[in-house]
């Protein structure tokens, strides 16, 4: 591999390991599109080498977030099941689909993710929490403001199920599922948003590996870019996480929205390959 080109492949992949760990999306909303439109990878490809990326950034942050305590352990176990499920349909599906229609449902799924939580961030929905008469189960720590936050998860069968496409879509467009789960157990489940982040990115470790073990026995892995997207991703996972437990949740949240909306549209431009300014 020509030198340069692994500098590339590693700076990217470590912006995507500091985004996605930030964000709790694993980073493969980062690395498809960085590998599809930096560097001319097939999607298809891209998404595989996004599994190892995701899995990776996963088994990374996780090991922060484990240590913090801001991972919810009890609520991963309900979700993942339906989680891996929708992992193996999602991966089989996206062997069938092309490259064009696959980029454009990326960036519309991407899209219509960031819409909607930029307009719960509106409302702030977040801090109105509708089941105010069920009693605090669950806790941590905030260090931005040095609180002990009280929560208690609601609405978990209506999450398992949500969480099965959460799966599809992770096996699907190789992002982990991150950008489904965190909104499913934010707005629907009433988790903190740190908390759905770190419990969120400690979950698409296990959609990834089944993801990515589809994928390399159908050939879409070229093992010779794996090593630089390890490196990346894995240091990049380490900042990010440390990075969560002290940033405003306000500000986590803008930045949550204006990543994936940028990214759905470059994706929907190409899928639909219309050329903007040559970008």
């Amino acid at each position: 591999m020509d030198v340069l080109f692994f500098v590339y492949i590693l700076s990217a992949s470590f912006i995507a390991g500091s985004i996605g760990s930030l964000l709790g999306l694993g980073g493969g909303i980062i690395l498809v599109p960085a590998l599809t439109i930096l560097f001319g990878i097939p999607i298809h490809e891209a998404i595989g080498l996004s599994f190892i990326g995701v899995l990776v950034n996963s088994s990374s942050s996780s090991l922060v977030y484990i240590k913090n305590r801001m991972v919810d352990m009890k609520l991963s176990s309900i979700l993942e099941l339906g989680a891996v499920t929708g992992s193996i349909i999602g991966a089989y599906t996206a062997l069938l689909i092309d490259n064009n229609t696959l980029s454009t449902i990326f960036g519309i799924v991407l899209g219509y993710i960031s819409i909607d939580m930029y307009r719960k961030l509106k409302k702030n929905l977040e801090n109105n929490n509708t089941e105010s008469n069920s009693n605090y189960e669950r806790k941590y720590f905030d260090e931005n403001t040095n609180e002990t936050i009280r929560y208690s998860v609601t609405r978990e069968k209506e999450g398992t199920i949500l969480s099965i496409i959460g799966g599809i879509f992770s096996g699907l467009l190789g992002m982990g599922g991150g950008a489904i789960f965190v909104p499913i157990m934010n707005r629907i489940m009433n988790v903190p948003i740190k908390v759905a982040i770190a419990t969120s990115s400690f979950m698409i470790g296990i959609t990834s590996l089944v993801g990515a073990l589809i994928f390399f026995n159908n050939g879409f892995i070229d093992i010779t870019i794996v090593p630089p997207i390890i490196l990346g991703i894995f240091f990049g996972a380490q900042i990010g996480s440390r990075v969560n437990k002290v940033i405003d949740k306000q500000i986590l949240t803008n930045i949550f929205c204006l990543v994936l909306i940028c990214i759905a549209l470059r994706m929907i431009l190409n899928g639909l390959e219309i050329e903007v300014l040559n970008l």
